[in-house]
């Protein structure tokens, strides 16, 4: 069972709202926009050329959406994603440095960055090479992990810019009792609506 499911089901008991677990927005697509990105285009294009992105393999890809972990609808209107440990690679902690300080957040960018110091030489190594590929617009070994990087990037930066909330993030290293099995049944619970309960405050406090 992905590590995503219970963890989204302890987040849907906590908020006492279903996620839609396959929720598409028209502007939370594959490949930056003007239109979707506004006043944030310039700076995406330069992210994406700063992490190896080659236009004319980008212009080669098939449109398409991209679907968060899930969607918690309102009164929340918030996406809702889980990173596990493939997300906290050195691409991420470049994509993170672009960050402006007043950017509103539903998680801890510096520690998230903290993250990438620590496990970004494991991240590249998780699971099959699928995770380490080329991509046709990261055309060199890893290209899945800088694509896995820009793609979180639009998942934030998007959301706020067409009427929702930041987007709520999650990190494996903060559930590893509850991956694990050590902690269950309501104190899980209990620990998920404290964890839930920091994010939604901070996203209260960038107002």
């Amino acid at each position: 069972m992905r590590l995503e499911i219970g963890i989204i089901a302890l987040v849907e008991e906590v908020l006492g709202v279903p996620a839609e677990r396959h929720a598409q927005f028209n502007w939370l697509t594959n490949k930056p926009s003007l239109a979707h990105f506004g006043e944030y285009y310039p700076k995406i294009v330069t992210l994406f050329e700063k992490i190896g992105g080659d236009w004319g393999g980008l212009s080669t890809k098939a449109d398409g959406y991209l679907t968060p972990d899930a969607y918690f609808p309102a009164p929340y209107n918030f996406i809702f994603e889980f990173d596990e440990l493939q997300h906290f690679t050195a691409f991420r902690q470049a994509t993170l440095g672009f960050y402006s300080e007043d950017l509103a957040l539903g998680f801890d960018r510096h520690a998230y960055l903290q993250l990438c110091v620590k496990h970004q030489e494991m991240a590249l190594q998780k699971g099959t090479d699928r995770f380490r590929r080329k991509t046709a617009d990261f055309p060199f070994p890893n290209g899945r992990a800088a694509q896995r990087a820009l793609f979180d990037t639009f998942r934030d930066w998007l959301p706020p810019l067409h009427g929702l909330k930041p987007t709520l993030r999650l990190a494996e290293f903060e559930v590893t009792d509850i991956l694990s099995g050590k902690l269950t049944g309501e104190a899980a619970k209990d620990y998920i609506h404290s964890l839930i309960g920091q994010r939604l405050a901070q996203m209260e406090s960038v107002r």
